[in-house]
């Protein structure tokens, strides 16, 4: 039995809009492919980078009147686009790395030989995961820093303390 629409057809939501997979942009991007963000006061579009740029652009004048947390949401945007561009120059790097692999070992190697498609396909970590793990470096390294600053800090006091009993 067909389902009757009283007469109306379909609205098409967000029909210009590109469908790159559940989120997954990196598949289809390329780093001159346009996208279009709605950020806090409108609509962007343009490239990775040039998103970039924009969003930090926004957030310095942002700053600079004086609005703090809007900066902070543009940096945060530009942080993003920062890091799929990032993601989108490793992806081409991986892909070129895999393309001259191929042409050497299709040049060196006979047909016989066989490749397990499981040994060719690497496990990606996520992107959030990699963030969280790259925080955490970061972290670690300030906390390095600081121990070995109060480190010598404690070693100047017990410089003075022997110079002073002696």
């Amino acid at each position: 039995m067909r389902q009757q629409n009283n007469g109306r057809r379909r609205q098409n939501r967000g029909s210009n809009r590109r469908n790159f997979g559940n989120g997954n942009f990196n598949n289809h991007l390329n780093k001159n492919t346009v996208i279009e963000s709605s950020g806090p006061n409108g609509r962007q579009r343009g490239s990775v980078s040039q998103l970039n740029e924009k969003y930090i652009s926004l957030a310095s004048d942002a700053s600079s009147s004086d609005d703090h947390i809007l900066a902070e949401s543009f940096f945060q945007f530009a942080d993003h686009y920062y890091r799929l561009h990032k993601e989108i120059e490793t992806n081409a790097e991986k892909k070129e790395i895999k393309q001259k692999s191929e042409s050497k070992t299709d040049e060196n190697t006979s047909d016989n030989i066989e490749v397990n498609a499981d040994e060719k396909v690497e496990k990606k970590i996520s992107r959030k995961k990699r963030g969280f793990e790259m925080r955490e470096a970061e972290l670690r390294a300030s906390e390095d820093k600081d121990n070995i600053n109060n480190a010598s800090e404690i070693k100047d006091d017990d410089i003075s303390v022997n110079n002073a009993s002696a």
